[in-house]
């Protein structure tokens, strides 16, 4: 099987992207790759720039795509290789314009149960006076946002205007997001869905305080007291989606807040997250093994085994391995092909 790699940020013409999100792709794309060339019988053809991506597809029988879900990137690039005919390794398009929109995101999960901020869509027309009259404190983000580009806790009334400028500089849409703020640790949990769902664990991501936030890196496994819930509330969240829309598959990461209130999930992103970069080194299993075995509709183990903790850095460096005498506590896949 030959498989074609490729990374938005890293394959537009220099100085195109920024720098932060070009080598936190870089780390994603090289990571990937590099699990994808050792299994047995896969080739791999890293695509370095855009042009060159349909010719690479047409040469593949499949594709893995690391893009970000803002103005229909990752959903554009999805549907041009099924429309080549060769097998994608992810999430069906139908499912990234899902979980793109983040509204209908968050519609999706209340309709099913799933705890989720109150959420609101607001044109930038009449954002400043639909602003004040919101209690305090709320977040706005972009409505097809990725990361933290565009997010901003607004505590006061001062703070209105500066935070529509912000989410306006990261949006083409006519409208935007304003959420509940939920305070709380914020975790992703990494998963594989094939017939089953089989959950890598629970993230932790290092945000930086303050009204921009930003993120700064994270760490895997994260033993917080309330990962048992975050994993069983992050499986419902997938499920949830599954049942909305055919097509889950392969790898996605799930965003959510652990606090005094439990576990609410912000959003899910349909594509390798940067978390990638440090599962991949807690785990024997080869995870790219199990993206393409989900593709191809295979089913996944029920469970692996973390048999330490690895940290990395925002640009998905590597900053510590520790390898540990117990294994990590471990969530088994458990649902069923009806369910997802």
């Amino acid at each position: 099987m030959k498989v074609a790699v490729l990374e938005h940020f890293t394959s537009l013409p220099p100085g195109a992207a920024r720098s932060g999100p070009r080598a936190e792709g870089a780390a994603m794309r090289d990571a990937v790759a590099a699990d994808l060339r050792r299994l047995p019988g896969v080739s791999v053809d890293v695509v370095e720039r855009r042009r060159d991506f349909l010719g690479a597809v047409r040469r593949a029988d499949a594709a893995l795509v690391i893009a970000p879900e803002e103005n229909g990137i990752l959903e554009g690039l999805a549907r041009a290789v099924v429309r080549e005919g060769r097998l994608l390794m992810g999430p069906a398009p139908q499912v990234v314009r899902l979980m793109a929109d983040k509204l209908a995101t968050a519609r999706c999960l209340e309709a099913a149960g799933v705890r989720t901020p109150r959420t609101e869509a607001v044109r930038f027309g009449t954002a400043r006076e639909r602003l004040r009259a919101r209690a305090f404190p709320f977040v706005v983000k972009p409505r097809d946002g990725c990361g933290c580009r565009g997010v901003v806790l607004v505590r006061r009334r001062l703070e209105i205007a500066g935070a529509i400028r912000a989410v306006r500089r990261a949006t083409r849409r006519a409208d935007f997001l304003v959420q509940d703020h939920v305070a709380g640790d914020s975790v992703s949990v990494s998963v594989i869905a094939s017939a089953g769902l089989l959950t890598l664990g629970v993230n932790r991501q290092r945000i930086r305080a303050g009204g921009r936030p930003a993120y700064e890196g994270g760490d895997t496994p994260y033993p917080h007291p309330l990962a048992p819930r975050a994993v069983e509330t992050a499986r419902e969240a997938i499920a949830a989606v599954a049942a909305a829309c055919p097509g889950m598959r392969g790898y996605a990461g799930v965003d959510l807040v652990l606090g005094d209130g439990g576990v609410t999930v912000l959003e899910i992103n349909p594509r390798l997250t940067t978390s990638y970069v440090g599962l991949r080194h807690t785990f024997e299993a080869n995870l790219a093994g199990l993206i393409v075995a989900a593709a191809l509709g295979r089913p996944v183990p029920a469970r692996l085994v973390a048999s330490g903790r690895c940290r990395f850095s925002p640009d998905g460096r590597i900053l510590g391995i520790t390898e540990n005498a117990h294994p990590w506590p471990t969530f088994a896949a458990g649902t069923s092909a009806a369910s997802i």
